[in-house]
């Protein structure tokens, strides 16, 4: 099974899935992210073994030094926007034959969801609202994903991975 670890969550996809942590490519670090000031990357990039692709960011407010970030779904927004603007230099141009596997099943895709992945501290108030931020990103992203997910590992809404 495809895992891959994320800030310390274990994200563990179905055996038949793609999954890799696209922020971490050769293709992103060394060529996409140079391209301009301020490009950014999603966390994961995911597929289903029925061609649905997964563009998943994740936070973690558990840590005692995280603070709230002003503009979450603008900055998920744009990560979003700029990894599928990597998809086809990606297919084209990688050097890494998984990168460019996995960007060429990207745009092959039949679908493609948003996933923000929230973890917030237990014991006290959230830090961020997860309603507020998935009405933000269906706004943002409408084009792209009209029904994005606000999910947690407790609270997968029916998504067919596991977090540890």
């Amino acid at each position: 099974m495809p895992t891959l670890n994320v800030d310390g969550l274990i994200f563990t996809f179905p055996q038949t899935w793609q999954a890799s942590k696209y922020d971490e490519w050769s293709f992103y670090r060394s060529g996409f992210a140079r391209q301009g000031e301020g490009i950014k990357a999603v966390d994961v990039l995911a597929i289903t073994d029925t061609n649905e692709a997964f563009l998943i960011e994740v936070k973690d407010y558990r840590h005692p030094d995280a603070e709230k970030p002003s503009q979450l779904p603008e900055a998920i927004a744009t990560k979003v926007l700029h990894t599928l603007a990597a998809m086809l230099p990606a297919k084209l141009r990688a050097n890494d034959d998984s990168e460019r596997q996995l960007a060429t099943a990207i745009l092959a895709c039949d679908s493609l969801s948003v996933i923000a992945h929230l973890e917030q501290p237990q014991n006290h108030r959230p830090i961020v609202d997860p309603a507020d931020i998935k009405q933000k990103l269906r706004r943002l992203l409408r084009a792209v994903d009209a029904h994005p997910k606000v999910v947690s590992k407790s609270n997968l809404r029916g998504l067919n991975w596991t977090v540890t």
